[in-house]
């Protein structure tokens, strides 16, 4: 498995205004859809990304970015933070395949967790911050996207870019 998502604390409308900027180009395409078919809406013909895709949703105060397509992976917690602004912005991902994982927690505009574990490359292994606990190897992440209560929506949209 190779989930990951970024999570922040403003609403879908507001969020997603958000990332267009930060992402410096506005979503090609909306597609309203459920989880079940939120990869296939993000395929071409020929079975390739139409783009970068994000399965979007909000909950409980939340709007949640699921990346389909891996597109979001080994940014430094400085561009998270231009992200986040002012609000509370966790990024999580995992990748069980090639044992790798990655944490960012930005709370009042500060890094409280930076957490990178990659088999392929130890010398980047970082784990900084308590912003959130008990976060000590790979699998700790993954745990904490596997049990993430907000992580999940039957119903969303998927954003290309």
């Amino acid at each position: 498995m190779n989930p990951s998502y970024f999570r922040i604390k403003v609403n879908m409308k507001e969020a997603v205004e958000r990332l267009c900027i930060w992402n410096g180009s506005d979503c090609k395409e909306w597609i309203e859809t459920g989880l079940s078919d939120a990869v296939d809406v993000s395929l071409n013909e020929n079975g390739t990304w139409k783009g970068t895709c994000l399965y979007v949703y909000e909950k409980d105060g939340w709007t949640i970015f699921e990346d389909l397509s891996g597109s979001y992976s080994f940014l430094e917690p400085d561009e998270w933070k231009k992200l986040a602004a002012k609000d509370e912005l966790v990024y999580a991902g995992y990748n069980d395949a090639i044992i790798y994982a990655e944490m960012v927690k930005i709370q009042n505009s500060t890094v409280t967790k930076y957490f990178l574990e990659c088999f392929d490359a130890p010398e980047e292994n970082t784990n900084e911050g308590d912003g959130i606990a008990d976060i000590e190897n790979w699998t700790d992440v993954a745990s904490f996207v596997d049990n993430d209560e907000l992580a999940y929506s039957d119903h969303g949209v998927v954003l290309v870019f």
